[in-house]
């Protein structure tokens, strides 16, 4: 069994209060390095991709520059998922290492920081072999609010984008604006809960076909929405991997999304499954 990604939440700590993410009374903590290279050790043969997300702000995290070097030692591709408030003061680690695939940038923060947009288009003209995504996640109706569209009024200036390629980010979802540079936008989620009040016991998810994530205090999640660590397959710090890979509850959750019938409470309450079995 091999995963396209493994999402790693080196740290639950924000240096944001967003009103869209699910919030948690969990431990605030960060991985130390040697916790952080069992993981990559774990994992090694499972997945090249690992992404630096679940819940927290990773650029946040004190020994950075350690984390990033450990997964170049360890021949792993590196997605990062961040709010872009620290990217100016962080560029200088993140331009040392040639394994960063990917940087997405949820411009849908909120956030008071003065020249927020500008500082990230100055951040991101030093990073010009990484791909940049500068997200829009939480449209509601399809629709960018006021902050978005100011945002995105930089962006068009920052680039030249012409009034053609301009309707096409209004009006579609991932458009390439400029060499390694995208703008992706979609409806904001509901992340699942247990307590709330989706309820499908049917359909078709990608947790455990092709991504796999571990929480900061270690416990393997079969995807990166499942914050609370409630679909829980054990610890990574304690367990042995291989030995819960083969366990009968992860072939009942691979077997229910192949027969298109949920296994797990947790992915019952997720409506973020109606968005890939629109495909199926």
């Amino acid at each position: 069994m091999r995963f396209k990604k493994a999402y790693i939440e080196i740290t639950n700590i924000c240096n944001l209060n967003c009103s869209f993410c699910i919030k948690d009374n969990r431990m605030k903590k960060e991985m130390i390095i040697d916790e952080f290279e069992t993981v990559l050790k774990k994992l090694d043969k499972y997945t090249d991709y690992i992404y630096l997300h679940v819940k927290g702000e990773p650029l946040i995290h004190n020994k950075l520059d350690e984390i990033l070097s450990l997964t170049n030692k360890y021949k792993k591709y590196v997605n990062i998922t961040t709010n872009g408030v620290l990217l100016k003061n962080k560029i200088n680690i993140l331009k040392k290492y040639n394994n960063i695939r990917q940087i997405n940038i949820s411009l849908h923060s909120e956030n008071n920081k003065d020249n927020y947009i500008d500082d990230i288009l100055d951040a991101v003209d030093e990073l010009k072999t990484i791909f940049i995504v500068y997200r829009f996640w939480t449209l509601k109706d399809n629709k960018l609010d006021n902050k978005m569209l100011e945002y995105l009024s930089k962006i068009k200036e920052k680039y030249n984008i012409n009034n053609k390629l301009y309707n096409e980010i209004i009006n579609g979802n991932n458009v390439k604006i400029s060499n390694n540079i995208y703008i992706n936008k979609d409806k904001e989620f509901e992340w699942p809960d247990i307590s709330n009040n989706y309820y499908n016991e049917h359909g078709f998810c990608y947790g455990l076909k092709n991504q796999i994530g571990v929480l900061v205090d270690g416990t393997i999640t079969i995807c990166c929405l499942d914050s609370f660590g409630v679909s829980n397959l054990g610890n990574i710090f304690n367990d042995d991997i291989e030995i819960i890979m083969n366990s009968e509850k992860v072939k009942n959750i691979i077997k229910g999304f192949n027969d298109r019938k949920v296994y797990l409470d947790i992915c019952k309450h997720c409506s973020y499954k109606e968005r890939f079995n629109k495909n199926k």
